[in-house]
């Protein structure tokens, strides 16, 4: 059989120009918007060009399909920066590893990606609060500790979990509720509470997950970082109530992470996805992580935007004032895959993007680069 005429010919050795060539294309799908960013082969994968780990993995099947090579999933995992994915690729071309080191390959010390710029996050630590604004957060504090000491009692010892998930959403309402904060759900129609679906939610505070249990009374999973489970009383309420722990940086894990969560997802668990993957202090939609939506592209269930406006308002950050004001959660009609592929996953979050961005009051980041650029 003859090797194609766009594959490297056998015994090439893989080169820097090539791969940045690649890494750019997969970029350009994954952040459309970016016009104007500079990347060089020391650029961080993640950190600076946004690629999360599920499409690190769609970046070694394309390294893989453009450069003749067969890749190790842990190596690549590991290869932070297109030097270090070179050095894994060089490794693998010599059979062990190489004497050269990635740096030293000829190659572009820059390659234009598209601009990409964040705004600048405001310190709400140095505002001066008047006296009864003071007095609101400190019966704010008293009511979540109150609350949150109950849900833990009420969600840890109950045997069931349709009662822990019912108690849950009832201590939620009731913490706005005493805390005298407007709670506004509207399209509860377009849950599907006999079908498996992947909600996906918009991140803005550390009330968010309180606002999705308490404006969703319907079974759900929450995928949740990592971190949370290092703290023994929030791993066991967490554990309780269900929710999946995820790697959001080792990329073999995050992988594996999936394949769980999929599989899940095909048993009919409905999960709760916060594809920003954190939130921040400053406003705005940030660009959307690939887990949610590779998950529902291959477990074929539909996708379900719902975007919640208000939280940053009340909790901004990592500053724990909390302020008067009203929450609204919007669910938007199911999105259903057309597929299993990355181009279908793509797809699902555009989708799923644009109906968060269009109700959860926020500018949208990644748009307002393109409105910048053009």
């Amino acid at each position: 059989m003859s090797v194609p005429d766009n594959s490297p010919a056998p015994g090439t050795i893989p080169d820097i120009t090539t791969l940045l060539s690649v890494i750019r294309e997969l970029v350009g799908e994954v952040h459309p918007h970016w016009k104007n960013l500079h990347f060089s082969p020391d650029t961080h994968l993640e950190k600076e060009l946004g690629l999360d780990s599920m499409a690190r993995l769609e970046l070694c099947a394309r390294v893989e399909s453009s450069l003749g090579v067969t890749l190790d999933e842990n190596a690549v995992a590991g290869a932070t920066t297109p030097n270090k994915l070179l050095q894994v690729m060089l490794d693998n071309h010599s059979g062990g590893t190489s004497d050269d080191t990635a740096s030293d390959r000829s190659g572009p010390d820059e390659v234009l990606m598209g601009s990409f710029g964040q705004a600048e996050e405001t310190d709400d630590t140095t505002s001066h609060h008047s006296p009864g604004e003071w007095l609101y957060a400190l019966y704010c504090w008293s009511v979540f500790i109150t609350v949150g000491l109950l849900t833990w009692v009420v969600v840890v010892l109950a045997p069931f979990e349709s009662w822990r998930r019912k108690l849950a959403h009832l201590c939620g309402r009731l913490f706005f509720l005493m805390t005298l904060t407007p709670f506004q759900v509207s399209g509860q129609k377009y849950l599907l509470h006999e079908h498996a679906s992947i909600i996906v939610a918009n991140h803005a505070s550390y009330l968010d997950g309180i606002i999705i249990t308490a404006a969703l009374d319907t079974p759900i999973h929450f995928i949740a970082k990592g971190e949370l489970a290092r703290v023994m009383p929030v791993r066991v309420l967490l554990q309780r109530f269900g929710v999946e722990f995820v790697d959001r940086f080792n990329g073999h894990k995050g992988a594996s992470d999936v394949r769980r969560i999929t599989r899940k997802a095909q048993d009919g668990q409905t999960i709760v996805f916060f594809p920003e993957g954190t939130f921040t202090t400053f406003t705005g939609l940030q660009p959307f992580r690939m887990g949610a939506f590779v998950t529902a592209a291959r477990a074929s269930i539909p996708v379900i935007p719902v975007a919640i406006s208000g939280a940053r308002a009340i909790v901004r950050g990592s500053n724990w004032f909390p302020h008067r004001g009203r929450i609204s959660v919007t669910i938007r009609p199911p999105i259903t895959p057309s597929g299993e592929g990355w181009q279908v996953a793509l797809n699902l979050r555009n989708a799923a993007r644009t109906e968060i961005a269009r109700y959860c009051g926020e500018p949208d980041l990644v748009e307002g680069e393109q409105l910048e650029d053009t």
